[in-house]
Parts: structure tokens; C-alpha cells; sequence
């Protein structure tokens, strides 16, 4: 029996019946939230051990998830399962940080971690009986969309940005769905997406989707849980529409009102200098979350003026002692490739911020004696591999002679 109470607006508290559903509340235009009933799923946690559970993450999860027809998950999954909570082997020691984890949400079905929401999101579109997905967005997001769309057998209707990376851009249109490229930015595209709801019953995915949020807390669980129960100092996340810092927030929030851990860990979000509103907000002090002046950056993802879950993620950040923080693109480029030269990690600037905002963090002294960290890495490299190799690093061929590989070498190491 599925824990959830129901979808109630955040801000006036109304009901709003399953069967009716839509991303905003009816009565006020207030985001709409999945609430449970915290005793059932303790229980339920309690009885089904962890370590007892495998395969798709919404099998695993499923006793915190809004799930009402657990056999179409089948049909939907593409194996998105819990991600890996690896050890670093040397920029840990580089930064002095005693226990460096990376989590790393890039290793879902379409490499990255939009995946988590999205596989619920075509789940719940199934059991409410729409046909279409849509959403608007920077690559990513639409890419897990149209992937998720295509195993279940809906349609697919995404709304991306004038600019977004090449491979992202193939990589939706190979998942057959129908691409609408925006001549704007990512604002642009999701008035668009909008204005078409008006006339279109989809099911939106992006944006406030409460079904969304409410996948991707399963992460805070999931640390927790890989982390045999303790709680790290801070857990780092990059920040665009900003889904994934409030979310983790909410599961962790949970955890502490459970009773299953003590405390909720410092929450930190990254954003890109050429577009940080949320940043601007936190350190200003602000309780309103403002678009700022965009500058041109090599990353097209993060580039979200106005982050659906903007104020959830600072409130997040100031409640937990946390911090937002903002990143140049030769900080993150720098952070692409030691954590490819140094880990083995190879991630895209949306999944690498959260390294170039830790090593900040540390060399400006924000934070003392963080011992246990958690960077979440949520986009992988292959998403925009142009962005921190130029063309002309890649060696000119040379004659298949081993004295010439000899002396190529040796060169090479001068």
C-alpha cells in the first residue's frame, strides 16, 4: 500500500485529486507537493532492508514513492538504478578532505541525473492516462524525456533552447521525438511549453512537476543509506532549475523527522558566474529570487534565469548552514578534466561544478573541518565532450614503427 496522502499546493495547503492533475495548484497557482505519511514509510524502511533491494530504483524506492500500479513499472524502466557513492582516490587528498565521495548521477540510462524524476514521470503519465510527455529544455531533461517516452509508448514533445550542445540535441531527435528549438533561451522555451498546455492535455515534466521532486529525493536517501547511516558534513549539487538541492532538502528533512538520522547535512549549490540568480539572492540576503544579466559561458545547461525551484533551494541552503556559491568557466573546465585526469570521471559543466564550488569553497576558507563531503555529479561528459578539450590536442598520426613511438614518447614526456 502506496504511504502518499495526496498533492497539496505549498502555499494555500488545498487538495488537489490525482485524477485532476496538473503542475499548479487550482486555487492559487502555487506549486503542488506529493506529502506521505512518515510513520507507514518508516515502517515500511524498517522492514524491507536496503541491502535486500535491487533492480530499478522505483522498485527499490517504491515504498517512499507515489506508485499506485507498481506492475507498469516494467514497462517504463530502462534500468535506472541506484547510482554509485565512490571514494576519491586523489583530489580528496589534494583539497585535504579526509572522505571525498562522488555520487555519481551521470551513470543513469541517458547519462544523467534526470533521469531519477523522469522515470515517475512517464510511470505516473501511464496510471493518469495521458499520452504525451513535454517539456521544455537545456538537453538533458528533454533527452531523458524522449527516452522514457519512447520505452513506454507515449508520445514526446520537448521545447529546447536556441543553444544547446550538439550532442544532446542528436541524441533527443535519435529517441524520435518532436523537437521544437526555441530561438531563445531556456526562459523562452518554457513560456512556450506553457502557452501549449493551454491548448494540449501532456504531461508536463519539467518545471514544478511534483512528481519530479519528488523522485529525485530518493537520493537523500540513498546516500544516507550507502553511507551505513551517517550523515557528511555537506553534499554539494550543481544548480540550474535548482530541483536537486530542494529535493535532497525534502529527503533529508524527512530522514530527521524519522528519526533516522540527527541531523540534515550542509547543503551547498553551484552556480555558473554567467548566470547565478540564486546565488545573487543568497548573498544578498534576499527573499525573492531575480533574474540577473546572462553572460556567455561554454556551458548550455545551468543557464536557468528562473529556477522552478529557486526559493525551495534557498531556503535549503540557509537552513541547513549551507552556502551558494558561483563558478567561472575555467573553474569548471579546470574541474572537467582533474576529475578525468585525477578520478577517472569524465562529466560535462553541469556535473562538474559541484568539484570547481567545493575547491572554491575550500580555498576561500567558507567552510572549516569538513571531513565528509558528497559532490554530486550529474551530467557526463559525453553530453558535451567539445567543452574542455580543444581540437588540437589530438595528436597527429604518426608512422605504425616502434622507434617512432619510442620517440614520440619521450617527446611527449619533455
Amino acid at each position: 500500500m502506496t504511504s502518499t496522502k495526496g498533492l497539496f499546493c505549498e502555499l494555500c495547503g488545498s487538495e488537489t485529486p490525482e485524477s485532476q492533475f496538473r503542475p499548479k495548484c487550482f486555487s492559487c497557482g502555487g506549486p503542488l507537493e506529493v506529502r506521505y505519511d512518515l510513520k507507514r514509510i518508516k515502517k515500511a524502511l524498517s522492514d524491507k532492508p536496503v541491502n535486500n533491494r535491487s533492480g530499478s530504483f522505483l522498485k527499490q524506492w517504491i515504498d517512499i514513492l507515489p506508485i499506485n500500479n507498481p506492475e507498469l513499472i516494467d514497462r517504463v524502466s530502462l534500468g535506472e538504478a541506484e547510482t554509485p557513492l565512490v571514494h576519491s582516490s586523489n583530489l580528496g587528498k589534494e583539497m585535504g578532505i579526509e572522505d571525498l565521495r562522488f555520487k555519481l548521477e551521470f551513470l543513469g540510462p541517458t547519462l544523467s541525473l534526470k533521469d531519477r524524476g523522469i522515470s515517475l514521470c512517464a510511470l505516473k503519465a501511464l496510471e493518469l492516462g495521458y499520452d504525451t510527455l513535454c517539456i521544455p529544455s537545456s538537453g538533458n531533461n528533454a533527452a531523458s524525456v524522449a527516452a522514457y517516452a519512447a520505452k513506454s509508448g507515449l508520445r514526446c514533445v520537448v521545447f529546447i533552447q536556441k543553444d544547446v550542445s550538439r550532442a544532446k540535441a542528436l541524441k533527443i531527435i535519435s529517441y524520435g521525438a518532436k523537437v521544437v528549438r526555441v530561438n531563445g533561451d531556456m526562459s523562452a522555451a518554457s513560456k512556450l511549453c506553457e502557452e501549449m498546455l493551454k491548448y494540449h492535455r501532456w504531461f508536463q515534466c519539467g518545471g514544478a512537476n511534483p512528481y519530479d521532486y519528488t523522485a529525485k529525493r530518493t537520493v537523500a536517501y540513498e546516500i544516507i543509506y550507502q553511507l551505513g547511516g551517517c550523515v557528511p558534513d555537506a553534499v554539494v549539487f550543481p544548480v540550474g532549475g535548482a530541483t536537486g538541492i530542494a529535493s535532497a532538502y525534502t529527503g533529508f528533512l524527512e530522514m530527521v523527522e524519522m528519526e533516522i538520522i540527527p541531523t540534515i547535512p550542509r547543503l551547498v549549490g553551484v552556480q555558473l558566474e554567467a548566470c547565478d540568480p540564486v546565488t545573487h539572492a543568497f548573498h544578498e540576503g534576499l527573499n525573492e529570487i531575480h533574474p540577473v544579466v546572462k553572460k556567455s559561458s561554454l556551458s548550455d545547461a545551468l543557464m536557468n534565469n528562473s529556477p522552478s525551484s529557486g526559493m525551495q533551494a534557498l531556503r535549503a541552503a540557509r537552513e541547513t548552514e549551507g552556502l551558494f556559491i558561483s563558478v567561472s568557466d575555467e573553474e569548471f573546465v579546470c574541474a572537467i578534466r582533474s576529475l578525468a585526469s585525477r578520478e577517472g570521471l569524465f562529466a560535462e559543466p553541469a556535473g562538474a561544478v559541484s568539484v570547481a564550488g567545493l575547491n572554491k569553497i575550500l580555498v576561500e576558507r567558507r567552510f572549516q573541518n569538513l571531513k565528509t563531503v558528497v559532490c554530486m555529479i550529474t551530467g557526463h561528459g559525453l553530453n558535451s565532450p567539445e567543452v574542455a578539450i580543444d581540437p588540437r590536442e589530438i595528436p597527429d598520426s604518426i608512422e605504425p614503427k616502434v622507434s617512432v613511438v619510442e620517440s614520440y614518447l619521450s617527446y611527449r614526456r619533455d
